[in-house]
């Protein structure tokens, strides 16, 4: 086993930041997200990414980033100049976030499944001075962008295709073209819209620290940081179906590239059938999905044919975890009983705050975890051991929204009100709902998520979406959207019979909206309530 001298940037020590924000922070750590690429340095040879027959090495992408930094500054990229990505998971979406970060930019992520009026709202609001698009997403950019400022994702392909086989080494480059660094852990680095499901997405802007601060969290609390990584021991290999403009795809590119790991990407849109095929061909270790997307992988019929056995860990997030879909998992991937996990966090917070695996999913299965060790986290609720709203303070939060100066959900000692409602319990956490996702019925505070994991329980149902109603008298009645399993049928009645066993009266659904197509997602993977609602009020749901 090889210990290099990378621990003495990724220590264990805990201490109190001594600052505005006196985070718990480890020490000692890094300080710059350019800094993460000498880490990846050691790996060399290893395949690093992989996409249908396209494979390429540590050294290759450590090559290509130079090759785009280098054309990127000859665009007129500088430090602290915005760059925005516009384009699907590919090698060189992953190439132009590390070009951009070694410029010393600040890398605004796009979302792929943006209007143009988003597009046109996220491109005003962080005024970058080069976007980085295909032609689909290029063609939603705002007609008076200046086209000077846009690149091709192909012409990114090609710069990346005439990088040499190993980077130039830093004591060999200029001062013009060596990589830049952050005056400040401070300073931002990264910025991801929220999904935007009230109004225009909002735009989270993270510090250098939020991204080290999440990753420095993970390795340490599972004992992987790169200074204790045997290199003789054989690399994961990642599935990556969730896109990588998202806190949860930004986690795992740099998981990945600690670790020396491989990481697989999709070709085209989410396909069950696709995932089961690259599990099968490339030996995937490690999988990482929303519940979503993980029962409609199960879902599909072929899954019984398949040998998924190489899978020894699976990790779900996004969206509450059922325990019925954790069995189907277990049954699913036999040897990732004991690496079935859960994450809870939010793009504000910079990623994972609490997590679960092995046992502890085990005997807690509704559980969210335990918070992790440089997170503080409490529950404000009215009355001890009643749920509350999930409070934290971690250093992987954000700075704040681009744009805006309020602070956004940070008030003045560094919390972040998440939204979230929540209880501990012996050190554990349960999440339980939205605060804003109540429906309040003659006054009564009801619990969407209650209802759901009620009705996900009869075999017929493959997925439901619990709303709350415009009623004249109470306010809001109690709507439930069920997705009926391919091949079941049920009935209202039987539905209701069922429900009425553990659901008190004035949680039962006043109105029933069954169909066998999936229910729509929102770019988090979580069911789009906003669409539902507006479907059903236009009579599409609404009972004859």
């Amino acid at each position: 086993m090889t210990l290099t001298d990378d621990r003495l940037h990724w220590g264990t020590e805990i201490a109190r930041r001594d600052d505005a924000t006196p985070f718990l922070c480890y020490s000692p750590r890094r300080h710059h997200v350019a800094e993460l690429l000498e880490d990846a340095a050691r790996w060399h040879d290893r395949v690093h990414l992989v996409q249908g027959s396209r494979r390429l090495t540590f050294a290759q992408i450590l090559a290509a980033t130079d090759v785009v930094a280098d054309e990127l500054r000859a665009a007129g990229l500088r430090p602290g100049d915005r760059l925005l990505l516009l384009t699907p998971n590919s090698p060189e979406w992953v190439i132009a976030f590390w070009a951009a970060v070694r410029v010393g930019a600040i890398v605004a992520l796009g979302n792929g499944w943006w209007s143009s009026s988003e597009t046109a709202h996220a491109t005003t609001l962080t005024a970058p001075r080069l976007v980085i698009a295909d032609a689909k997403r290029g063609a939603l950019l705002p007609e008076d962008l200046d086209p000077d400022r846009v690149v091709d994702v192909g012409t990114v392909r090609e710069w990346v295709e005439r990088a040499p086989a190993a980077p130039v080494r830093d004591a060999a480059r200029t001062p013009e073209t060596a990589p830049a660094r952050a005056s400040s852990e401070d300073d931002p680095a990264v910025i991801i819209f929220t999904a935007g499901t009230t109004g225009p997405p909002n735009a989270v802007t993270l510090a250098h620290r939020s991204v080290i601060a999440n990753v420095h969290n993970l390795l340490a609390m599972s004992r992987r940081l790169p200074g204790h990584v045997d290199d003789a021991r054989p690399p994961a290999v990642s599935l990556q179906s969730g896109p990588l403009f998202h806190i949860g795809g930004l986690q795992s590119l740099v998981l990945a590239l600690l670790g020396g790991n491989t990481l697989i990407f999709l070709e085209g849109r989410f396909d069950g059938g696709q995932v089961l095929d690259i599990i099968e061909r490339e030996q995937v270790t490690w999988w990482a999905a929303v519940p979503t997307m993980a029962s409609r992988v199960l879902d599909h019929p072929t899954v019984p044919d398949r040998d998924l056995r190489s899978v020894r860990s699976v990790s779900m997030g996004g969206a509450p975890v059922q325990p019925a879909l954790l069995e189907r998992l277990r049954l699913a991937f036999p040897n990732a009983e004991k690496g079935m996990s859960t994450v809870y966090g939010m793009t504000e917070t910079g990623g994972t705050l609490a997590a679960a695996s092995g046992r502890t999913m085990a005997e807690h299965p509704t559980t969210a975890g335990r918070p992790l060790p440089v997170v503080e986290l409490r529950i404000d609720a009215a009355s001890e051991g009643e749920d509350g709203e999930i409070v934290v303070r971690t250093p992987g939060q954000m700075i704040g929204y681009w744009g805006r100066e309020d602070g956004g959900a940070i008030d003045a000692d560094g919390w972040v009100r998440t939204g979230d409602q929540g209880r501990l319990v012996d050190g554990l956490l349960y999440v339980t709902g939205r605060i804003k996702d109540i429906i309040i019925r003659g006054g009564e505070n009801i619990a969407p998520s209650h209802i759901e994991s009620v009705l996900l329980r009869h075999p017929a149902v493959a997925n439901v979406a619990a709303l709350g109603l415009p009623d004249d008298d109470l306010g809001e009645r109690v709507g439930a959207v069920i997705q009926i399993r391919a091949g079941e049928h049920v009935s209202e009645a039987e539905l209701e019979a069922f429900a009425a066993a553990e659901l008190a009266r004035i949680e039962m659904p006043a109105e029933w909206w069954l169909r066998e197509e999936p229910l729509p997602m929102s770019d988090t993977g979580k069911v789009d309530k906003r669409s539902l609602r507006a479907s059903w009020a236009g009579g599409v749901g609404a009972r004859p």
